[in-house]
């Protein structure tokens, strides 16, 4: 679908009511509810639709494609072939890997199954020859009228769109208005305007327009029906360019004059064209990169669609009066004088709006969604009617500019047959038109910014039109296979001269719902379009202007409508306003404008909104309430932490978001600066924690912004230590070295040893001025706290080198040592701060010592809790077995499998043990069943644990942020 917009969201709901549609069945054939709603006018003419594909509410059968249905007694016999019940020709083989011969299955979901039998003959492939040749002539009957339908419409759309490609100032050698004298070159120029006024360099200029389209349509036909994976796929020229070939021709006429080497030079660049759009896609479909094309800004292309529906509407009041518009009051004046013509179009448009209006059901849809094709088809007999009933005779008609002028070489209306027509000089002109030698390559680089923009616009309808025809069939297609059958078709094309094409949503659907499928139906279709190629340009010779005027005025008021009505309330204040400046610079100065304009309004919006929206401060707060992993710590340090003059009050966090760069940095710089100024004297921090956990990109501006505010932190807040946190271990999100700019700058740093608690390893840590950066939160926390205790009592964070001596010994024994046994009990009153050691020791006697190896499991997720463990030295790590890679390191001294054991329920997650020699002191169910029997006081010991234990895991830090740091163990 050429100028659709389909949202995630919105592909996600039609794609559940699709799935609701079919039913259970794998793929919906439902070849009798055909056409789009009344709102997709375009969409009949034009290959595009407004509303969601596939929809088939209120969808009547097409009286021309239903073959009719067979009540349930009906028999019919042919041989010893028999049918029962409701059998529908053009169902039968809909889908030939999905219909047997020997049983059937309700298509239409109306609950009339049908069976057919073979008397005497189970073997399909062995049915009587009269029985198979009626099948094959039935299969290839029920494709006819699929296939003069989508004809139908590609003569509908290729006549007004024909006539469209050459400026009407352009003129045809053969036209029948009266114009002024044309000039031999190109109008005098007033800066930068420019009136195109002179002759067309070939005769028929309308006909060479209606087979330049037939042509695009034919050769994307015939690969579309090879190259995609798409059974019923319908190729169109893609008539959404049409603005951009007027562009084009203004250019090289302004560059070259009215002569065949401007004409050389077109197809030139319309050959050009099309061969870069194709290998545009072909490389994105060989390059897997499909899902690039869904990254234009909507409302960029939403402003692009609304200028396209006034250029489109614009053009085809010229195509009627057969006179160039212009924004001014002369122009105005010249063009009302052909109002006589523009009556006839304003008429009909508006007698199709308020049949529209007229016929909406209660909810405002369309109740007759063939109004519009019927409609428009019915233009040509009616104006014919009128002709008659008036008293006035087709040449006087003809006379008056009501009709295109005759498409023949000598510009006289032929008087033959279509048949003696299908060959004269004029059919194959088109491909000796372009001369290398007489090619303005001058005009070929004035062209090169509408050429970039039609490119782009080009690559706009294939990623909206292949999904959403996959979702109506069912079908299970790879976007970037489809891709490069549009690189085929286009590169092909373009090689022989012709003009971009693509799969064209609404007649694809149509074909499919008439019933056509497989290779030989689609290559019918391209040969039905190649009689058009022929007889087209004589057909068009005897339809009245008004029906190519109201086709191409209805699409582009709707198209108008689609891009600047509907959306209003769909986007911000700044994205409108740029839907409506990209809409009014296309109006008036052209395609190239409009690029830029669209460049512009996706920056500058993209800007604003980063400046007004996502403040990048996204909170502040001490961390009073925050803790870090480090949860077994002494009493003592305990004390220092909690206390209000030199602990976590003393830590200020800072969290941004959003993108940092040169728009937002003085924003951010200035608020970080308000947030410690409004702090009394004595409650400003010591330490400062700058979170960038949430930020997506930080420019080169913002990244110099950050050293001088760290800076500023020293000099102006007498803050002692800041630490910067990337949130990812590949670093900050930017291009500067901003890792290195904040660890360059250190101040006095104390060089103190402590245990790691995760492998009970020591190691050598700075605490002290200065600043530093961190991984995590957590990480930054735990430094954070290590430089307050290391403040206050340095000799807190060395003391745990003492407990823990015998875990660098090698002279570990079975039977454990005083040593170990004294150093679990100094972890287990960690955990149980304020309780008498005498009852502490007593619940440490209910324990058993175990001894692990690296590779064992204690236990498997969702497994009977059976025990709980405290860990003495070595290395474990937690497992979430359904989040693949999900772990957390388990640290010395910590209880687990304590609250499963308590509440009596699974475990929630697998512990491994990564370490020889890893020491654990196990507390069994039977032995905590006897202590809570025996010695009620050591129990609670137990339950002060797990509370204790969920206390910490509510307080983490990770629960203010986006971590993963809350596994449950």
């Amino acid at each position: 679908m050429g100028l659709q917009r389909r949202s995630t969201n919105e592909q996600q709901q039609h794609q559940q009511q699709a799935l609701v549609a079919g039913g259970s069945s794998p793929r919906r054939s439902t070849p009798h509810s055909v056409a789009p709603t009344i709102s997709h006018l375009r969409g009949s003419m034009l290959g595009t639709s407004s509303t969601s594909p596939g929809s088939n509410e209120n969808l009547p059968s097409l009286p021309f494609v239903d073959a009719g249905s067979r009540s349930s007694s009906n028999r019919i016999s042919f041989g010893s072939f028999q049918s029962y019940g409701s059998v529908e020709r053009d169902e039968l083989f809909m889908n030939e890997h999905h219909s047997e011969m020997g049983n059937g299955h309700d298509k239409n979901g109306d609950g009339d199954d049908y069976h057919i039998s073979f008397e005497g003959n189970d073997n399909p492939s062995r049915q009587p020859i009269l029985a198979r040749k009626f099948l094959s002539i039935e299969k290839a009957a029920s494709q006819i009228p699929a296939i003069a339908l989508v004809t139908l419409f590609h003569l509908m759309v290729g006549i007004p769109f024909g006539v469209s490609y050459f400026p009407v100032g352009w003129k045809s050698s053969s036209s029948s208005s009266p114009t002024s004298d044309y000039e031999s070159s190109p109008s005098a120029e007033e800066g930068d305007s420019f009136l195109l006024n002179g002759p067309f360099p070939l005769p028929g200029k309308e006909s060479l327009g209606i087979r330049m389209f037939l042509f695009s349509t034919i050769i994307g036909q015939i690969i579309m029906t090879y190259a995609s994976n798409f059974e019923n796929c319908i190729a169109l020229q893609m008539v959404e360019n049409v603005p951009f070939c007027q562009s084009l021709s203004y250019i090289v006429v302004k560059t070259q004059g009215y002569g065949k080497e401007a004409l050389s030079t077109l197809f030139f660049l319309f050959g050009l064209a099309s061969v870069i759009v194709g290998g545009v896609f072909y490389a994105l479909g060989r390059m897997q990169l499909g899902r690039i094309l869904y990254f234009f800004p909507a409302h960029v292309l939403v402003g692009c669609i609304g200028g396209i529906g006034i250029f489109i509407a614009k053009t085809g009041l010229e195509v009627t009066a057969n006179t160039s518009f212009s924004f001014d009051s002369a122009g105005l004046v010249a063009f009302l004088q052909n109002k006589h013509l523009l009556v006839v179009v304003f008429a009909f448009e508006i007698g199709l709006r308020l049949l529209t209006h007229f016929t909406l059901d209660a909810m405002g849809k369309p109740r007759y969604p063939l109004l519009s094709p019927i409609y428009f088809c019915l233009i040509t007999p009616v104006f014919y009617l009128g002709i008659w009933i008036t008293g006035n005779s087709v040449h006087s008609a003809l006379e008056a500019g009501y009709f295109f002028p005759p498409l023949n070489d000598d510009g006289v209306a032929s008087s033959s047959s279509l048949v003696s027509g299908l060959w004269n000089e004029s059919v194959m002109e088109m491909f000796h038109v372009v001369d290398f030698s007489t090619i303005s390559w001058k005009a070929v680089w004035k062209s090169i910014p509408t050429m970039m923009a039609l490119v782009l616009f080009s690559l706009i309808h294939v990623p909206i039109n292949i999904p959403a025809f996959a979702v109506s069939t069912d079908a299970d297609v790879d976007m970037n296979v489809e891709l490069m059958a549009h690189g085929y078709s286009n590169g092909i094309v373009g090689i022989l001269g012709g003009l971009q094409n693509y799969m064209a949503y609404t007649q694809s659907i149509i074909y499919y719902k008439s019933g056509g499928h497989g290779k030989t139906s689609s290559l019918a279709v391209a040969l039905s379009t190649s009689l058009l190629f022929f007889i087209g340009p004589e057909l068009a010779s005897h339809m009245p202007r008004c029906m190519a005027g109201t086709l191409l005025l209805h699409c582009g008021i709707d198209l108008f409508m689609e891009g600047v009505c509907d959306s209003y309330g769909k986007y911000d204040f700044l994205e409108y306003t740029g839907i409506w400046a990209i809409t009014i610079i296309m109006t008036f100065f052209g395609m190239e404008a409009a690029l830029l304009a669209g460049v512009i309004a996706a920056l500058s919006t993209y800007a604003l909104q980063s400046v007004t929206y996502p403040k990048p401060i996204r909170g502040s707060m001490t961390a009073a309430t925050l803790r870090s992993s480090e949860w077994t710590r002494s009493p003592e340090a305990f004390a220092v932490l909690d206390n209000r003059d030199t602990g976590r009050m003393k830590i200020f966090v800072v969290q941004m978001q959003g993108h940092l760069f040169f728009g937002n940095i003085s924003l951010f710089s200035d608020g970080v600066k308000a947030l410690i100024e409004e702090k009394p004297i004595d409650e400003r921090p010591y330490i400062i924690i700058m979170d960038f956990t949430l930020v997506l990109g930080i420019d080169s501006s913002a990244a110099q912004a950050i050293i001088k505010l760290r800076d500023s932190f020293t000099k102006q807040f007498g803050i002692k230590l800041s630490i910067f946190v990337t949130g990812s271990t590949e670093g900050f999100p930017c291009e500067f070295d901003l890792y290195q700019g904040l660890n360059a700058n250190q101040g006095e740093m104390l060089k103190i040893s402590k245990i790691n608690p995760f492998d009970g390893k020591e190691v050598s840590v700075s605490v002290g001025s200065g600043s530093c950066v961190c991984t995590d939160l957590d990480q930054a926390l735990s430094h954070a706290e290590d430089t307050l205790i290391a403040m206050v009592k340095p000799k807190l964070l060395s003391s745990s080198i003492n407990l823990c001596s015998f875990v660098r010994e090698q002279n570990e024994r079975p039977d454990g040592t005083v040593d170990e046994k004294h150093y679990a009990l100094k972890l287990l009153l960690r955990q149980t701060p304020g309780e008498d050691v005498t009852l502490v020791e007593k619940f440490l006697s209910y324990f058993t010592r175990e001894i692990y190896n690296n590779g064992d499991t204690l236990w498997k997720q969702d497994t009977m809790s059976d025990s709980a463990k405290l860990l003495v030295c070595g290395q474990l790590v937690s497992m979430l077995e359904n989040e693949t890679g999900t772990t957390e390191p388990i640290s010395i001294g910590n209880m687990i499998g304590e609250s499963g054991l308590v509440q009596k329920t699974n475990r929630n997650s697998t512990v491994y043990v990564l370490k020889d020699n890893t020491v654990l002191y196990s507390l069994s169910r039977q032995a905590w069943e006897t202590m809570k029997e025996n010695d009620p006081k050591c129990a609670h010991l137990l339950y002060a644990i797990v509370v204790r234990y969920l206390t910490h895991r509510v307080q983490h830090v990770s629960n203010r942020i986006f971590e993963t740091r809350c596994l449950p163990i």
